[in-house]
């Protein structure tokens, strides 16, 4: 028999609120919150000349070449996008393009994309 007077246990705090993406600070003059990073970094235009800049920001901040370290989350944002088939933005450091060629190298090579992103992530 349940305890009736139990309550049920909080849920873990979602990695979303530690991606490096999300982070907030308080402004003391507007005295309001507001995001580091753009949010619009991650979802860069599909205008040639204007997306590979943007996202190449967007990946610099994913992988820590900000100086601010690596995204404490890049691999659990990266595993989210591919089981969600995200086909728009950079998650977990890289575009649609770079994450469907992980997974095909990663079925010809029978590893896990997992396995090839932390690889890559340790590639200069």
């Amino acid at each position: 028999m349940s305890n009736p007077y139990s309550l049920p246990l909080p849920e873990p705090e979602s990695w979303t609120n530690q991606a490096k993406c999300g982070q907030r600070y308080y402004d003391e003059v507007d005295k309001n919150y507001k995001n580091v990073y753009d949010p619009d970094l991650w979802f860069p235009p599909r205008d040639k000349a204007l997306y590979k800049p943007i996202a190449d920001k967007a990946k610099a901040i994913c992988f820590g070449k900000d100086g601010k370290g690596e995204c404490p989350v890049r691999m659990q944002c990266l595993m989210f996008a591919d089981a969600e088939d995200e086909v728009h933005g950079i998650w977990g450091g890289m575009s649609h393009r770079e994450r469907n060629a992980l997974k095909r190298k990663a079925k010809k090579s029978g590893t896990t994309l997992e396995e090839l992103a932390k690889k890559a992530s340790r590639q200069p």
